[in-house]
């Protein structure tokens, strides 16, 4: 009598299934992964942020010569701050009003515009790609070049005075302690609007539908519907984008050094082209690290004030 053939797969010896530590699982938390991935590079990064702080530092405590070795450096404290706030021969609040005034003359007219604009543009009609890529045009342009874009336009025989003389019958001098901080916004006016508009633009895009399409039909007008949905929801874009833009223009160097060069004098003497010139051309090395320390003190203290108002109306929203 013949033997039933066996099934291999019926008869192949029983593996338990393996199992997961679920309680493991729940007591590892989920921000362990990603916080171990970022850890070298954030070392890395924090370990050279650290050292750079400390140096600096280090040496806007000492009087020293640019180009001097550092044990020829003579300490000094805390002389080089005291003198920067103080001493009547110093420019730092002058280069601080200026600054304060260009911060505000490009940020306020670049967030009314490049919002005004991306409203136009948060509509179906024929163009809106053609006209968004050539928007990015500034943007991506070297900013060496769009000094030298802003120095020939401004100039007393370039293209701005040609069109006030047709319109007004006069000329300015653009390269005037009076005007020359004015053309300087215009040209980064010109340039960081698009920025602006492409962010705006991408949020207005992305704002749910049926908020708006309730008040229509409540009858709500588009000022209303504008006032009442569409800025509360954009209000923390609109503020992350001001933060990101803040502080690339309190850093800004090379449009106004390729176009004035902070001058005439002190007109267009950011606290950036004074650090340049206090280290650089005075070859104060003390003095102008102490300046840029001053310089990234303030950035933080503004950044971390608008991070907080950003998180407080997000958090009311």
């Amino acid at each position: 009598m013949s033997r039933p053939l066996s099934d291999p797969v019926k008869d192949a010896p029983k593996i338990a299934p393996m199992t997961v530590d679920r309680k493991f699982q729940r007591r590892r938390p989920q921000w362990l992964a990603p916080a171990l991935l970022i850890m070298p590079a954030f070392v890395v990064v924090f370990a050279i942020a650290a050292y750079s702080a400390f140096s600096l530092f280090q040496l806007s405590t000492v009087d020293l010569t640019f180009g001097e070795p550092f044990r020829n450096a003579e300490a000094v404290g805390l002389e080089n701050y005291q003198w920067l706030l103080t001493n009547e021969h110093s420019t730092f609040g002058a280069a601080l009003r200026v600054t304060a005034i260009y911060l505000l003359g490009t940020l306020i007219p670049e967030l009314l515009l490049g919002f005004a604009i991306a409203l136009l543009l948060n509509r179906k009609m024929r163009g809106n790609s053609l006209f968004t890529a050539v928007l990015i045009i500034p943007i991506v342009l070297m900013p060496s070049m769009v000094g030298l874009i802003g120095r020939l336009y401004f100039h007393y025989d370039g293209l701005v005075n040609y069109f006030f003389e047709l319109l007004t019958g006069i000329r300015h001098n653009w390269y005037g302690k009076d005007l020359a901080l004015l053309a300087v916004i215009l040209v980064d006016v010109w340039e960081w609007t698009p920025f602006f508009i492409l962010i705006l633009l991408a949020g207005l895009q992305t704002l749910p539908v049926e908020p708006f399409e309730a008040a229509r039909v409540d009858g709500a007008s588009r000022w209303q519907s504008f006032s009442l949905i569409t800025l509360p929801l954009m209000l923390p874009l609109i503020l992350t984008t001001l933060i990101l833009r803040f502080m690339d223009v309190l850093r800004l160097f090379d449009v106004i050094f390729v176009m004035f060069a902070g001058g005439p004098g002190t007109s267009t003497t950011t606290l950036p082209l004074y650090v340049y010139r206090t280290t650089l051309v005075q070859r104060d090395v003390g003095r102008g690290s102490a300046a840029s320390i001053m310089l990234i003190i303030i950035i933080v203290t503004l950044t971390v004030i608008l991070i907080k108002v950003r998180e407080r109306i997000k958090f009311e929203a």
